[in-house]
């Protein structure tokens, strides 16, 4: 480990306002790193060279200039692991600064350890990030020697049948760009994570808008149960609502984790583009799929070549009413009674729809053409 200057002066500023004393951090080969005398710093210090070259404990300089660049004062060698990776000093009347040596150069090597940590930490993650990545996000050979090395070395086994349950917040556009924003988003990541764990053999993972659980096999009548219990506990801690989509059951171990991804991911999509929708199976949707690849431009220019001279008070009329009518197989007498009208009534309306767009809504071959235009207002609304 290199001790960071950066890391040196923040330590030297916190000792120094506590303990008022002048105060140096050393690098491994005696130079100072890190001064309450900005003007020492990068300056040789032989009494801190000899030190560490020789591996002591410690070193007293009892007079100014006893060594190249020194005065005088104690100064400590600071260990990681066994390691001597630096020293630090204290000037002054040794005498009077002894009582403060050991504190300082112990609290300096909790810093020094704690940051090490924090930083190894950091290092795994990002590797840990990086396996996921391509393990999920790519289509990488599950033969692939390296690939399988990686896996081994996050103690991850490739070939557990999984599935996939992408999570994410249904108003996402809300918390993308403010710092407030972003810590609920990290703290529904941790929520996640945490429950994730509870599983054996559950794996986590995100990207910046998806939180992604890798979980051994469940059916979807549990994998719904685990998705209801994620949802309530969010709601609970955060007052947040997640959406889910989730990855088909039937190619379960016959697709890779990559592909089994892209299901679940296109569900989630579908599940965001349908109304009052929170939970989407692959299986079980049809054609949320297919209109979750339509843009909102093409939407919006079949809507208006469909409805183009009605309002939008008729339009939201009009596909109601035509929505009951699918509803009862075409029957006229309960379409009439599910609105609270007369048959008569339906009856002149669905003329009227005829004649302002061109298309009997009764006509088998324009069905599909209204039956689309129903879903399409369906996520408009």
């Amino acid at each position: 480990m290199k001790i960071s200057a950066i890391l040196a002066q923040n330590i030297i500023d916190g000792l120094a306002s506590v303990l008022q004393q002048q105060l140096n951090v050393f690098d491994e080969n005696g130079y100072i790193l890190a001064s309450t005398s900005p003007s020492r710093i990068g300056n040789f210090h032989g009494g801190a060279a000899k030190l560490i070259s020789e591996g002591l404990q410690e070193l007293f300089i009892y007079h100014d200039g006893e060594y190249e660049g020194a005065l005088r004062g104690c100064n400590y060698s600071l260990e990681i692991d066994g390691k001597v990776i630096g020293a630090i000093g204290i000037s002054g009347e040794c005498d009077e600064v002894y009582r403060f040596g050991q504190i300082i150069k112990r609290m300096t090597e909790i810093q020094l350890a704690e940051n090490d940590a924090s930083e190894k930490k950091k290092i795994a993650n990002r590797i840990r990030d990086r396996f996921f990545d391509d393990w999920i996000l790519t289509d990488i050979s599950y033969t692939d020697v390296s690939f399988i090395r990686r896996a081994e070395n996050q103690h991850i086994d490739i070939h557990i049948q999984r599935r996939i349950v992408i999570f994410q917040l249904k108003k996402l556009e809300q918390y993308r760009d403010t710092a407030a924003g972003q810590q609920t988003i990290d703290a529904v990541n941790r929520c996640l994570r945490e429950q994730t764990g509870n599983i054996p053999n559950a794996l986590f993972s995100k990207t910046p808008s998806q939180m992604i659980c890798l979980l051994p096999y469940l059916s979807n009548a549990r994998l719904y149960r685990f998705i209801m219990d994620v949802f309530s506990t969010v709601e609970n801690r955060f007052h947040e609502i997640l959406i889910a989509g989730v990855d088909s059951e039937k190619e379960m171990g016959r697709v890779t984790m990559h592909h089994a991804y892209e299901k679940a991911s296109r569900a989630l999509m579908a599940c965001i583009k349908k109304k009052d929708c929170r939970i989407l199976f692959y299986d079980e949707a049809s054609y949320e799929l297919l209109l979750a690849e339509i843009s909102e431009h093409s939407r919006e220019a079949f809507m208006r070549h469909i409805f183009s001279s009605c309002t939008e008070e008729e339009i939201d009329e009009y596909c109601l009413l035509i929505q009951s009518l699918y509803q009862n197989n075409g029957s006229i007498m309960k379409t009439a009674s599910q609105h609270y009208i007369h048959k008569n009534t339906v009856q002149y309306k669905l003329n009227r729809i005829t004649e302002k767009t061109g298309y009997n809504p009764r006509d088998w071959l324009n069905i599909p053409l209204f039956y689309l235009a129903i879903l399409f207002h369906d996520r408009q609304g």
